[in-house]
């Protein structure tokens, strides 16, 4: 599978639930994207919320990891263009998240 597809399969409401090979860096395990070992999207429903909240590993936000994983987020950002989201950029905080661009 490739990352897109990967991608396509946690957004996808008929796949979601679905585990992808454990072999590649990118992989979904029940309602979370992980990058390597590392959680960075998951399904959410809180107070007023429900969608898709995007873990911000990038350098400015959490703090990046390694590149891979920050290629990774910027797929699913991208990807969830259309879709409820939020992104936790610090520790305990969360924003919406309206484009892609970073500031």
């Amino acid at each position: 599978m490739t990352n897109q597809q990967i991608i396509n399969n946690f957004l996808s409401v008929f796949t979601r639930g679905d585990k992808t090979p454990k072999h590649k860096a990118l992989s979904v395990i029940g309602e979370k994207l992980y990058s390597y070992n590392l959680l960075i999207a998951e399904y959410v429903v809180e107070e007023g919320f429900s969608g898709v909240l995007i873990h911000d590993h990038w350098a400015e936000g959490l703090g990046m990891v390694s590149s891979t994983t920050s290629q990774h987020v910027g797929l699913i950002v991208r990807a969830t263009k259309h879709h409820p989201r939020k992104l936790r950029s610090q520790q305990g905080a969360f924003d919406f998240l309206t484009d892609t661009i970073r500031k």
